[in-house]
């Protein structure tokens, strides 16, 4: 019940068909059905039994995606195609994400008082370079590139060149965010003869999305409190071998980025 109750308060009251703004008793006694024989007070005394509270909202830059069930059905569909298809169906995870040449402050080992892990952001000017990732749901594998910059014929070459690493895939789906390049005229135009399905991830959700933990994971093996310091192009030579760490299949990583059937 508790499962219940907090899954559908998380929800907008309009994604269950109600013409309402936010949650009220009789709402969430309609919407859960495990409540349907409570009085209001019951529920209210439920709600707060199981640490749930009315109080006043604060403002938050975040529009809520009324799509956003609908868009994970289908990314759901596509990932039970995957399974049963014997390689006939891929689904893939696609992001990106940046890195500096200064390191990022981040915990580490120091003496007691007043010593502290120390970021060095070094004389020269700051860089920053791109990375692309496509990640196997079933093995764990990962397709990824490094770039200056991904604009719109960077990206199509790169839908193009994991296209190619799929050849018996008879459809490849892509779950990705909604930047707007990724949904470009030019690339949808360009992938309508090709075996790539690209499936919107709901907005403003990157919890939806398992490579952002793979960014987690070379953020804290390499990227944060790095050494580099001067050495852009050190740093800049040292992220392919870590990304090529993930190119064969690895139940490690499936289980790192909650993917793992186990």
């Amino acid at each position: 019940m508790e499962r219940q109750v907090g899954e559908g308060i998380h929800k907008s009251p309009g994604l269950l068909g109600y013409q309402r703004s936010r949650w009220w008793l009789a709402g969430v006694r309609a919407a859960v059905p495990a409540l349907r024989g409570y009085t209001l007070s019951g529920v209210h005394r439920l709600l707060r039994r199981k640490g749930w509270r009315y109080k006043r909202g604060r403002q938050h830059l975040h529009s809520p995606d009324l799509a956003y069930d609908l868009k994970m059905a289908y990314v759901q569909a596509a990932h039970q195609q995957a399974q049963t298809s014997e390689g006939k169906v891929v689904l893939l995870y696609m992001d990106e994400c940046s890195y500096e040449r200064r390191p990022s402050v981040a915990q580490g080992y120091a003496p007691r008082a007043s010593k502290q892990p120390l970021a060095q952001v070094g004389w020269t000017s700051n860089g920053v370079r791109r990375i692309a990732t496509c990640l196997d749901v079933l093995s764990g594998s990962t397709f990824s590139w490094q770039r200056r910059h991904f604009e719109v014929p960077t990206l199509l070459r790169f839908f193009r060149a994991v296209e190619a690493t799929y050849p018996l895939a008879q459809r490849s789906f892509i779950a990705l965010d909604n930047w707007s390049p990724h949904f470009h005229p030019t690339i949808l135009l360009a992938l309508q003869s090709s075996k790539i399905t690209l499936l919107r991830l709901p907005t403003s959700s990157p919890w939806t999305n398992p490579v952002e933990k793979f960014w987690r994971r070379l953020r804290q093996e390499l990227l944060l409190l790095h050494d580099f310091c001067d050495d852009w192009l050190g740093l800049q030579t040292a992220v392919p071998p870590w990304l090529d760490r993930w190119t064969l299949p690895s139940p490690d990583l499936l289980h790192y980025v909650g993917l793992s059937p186990l």
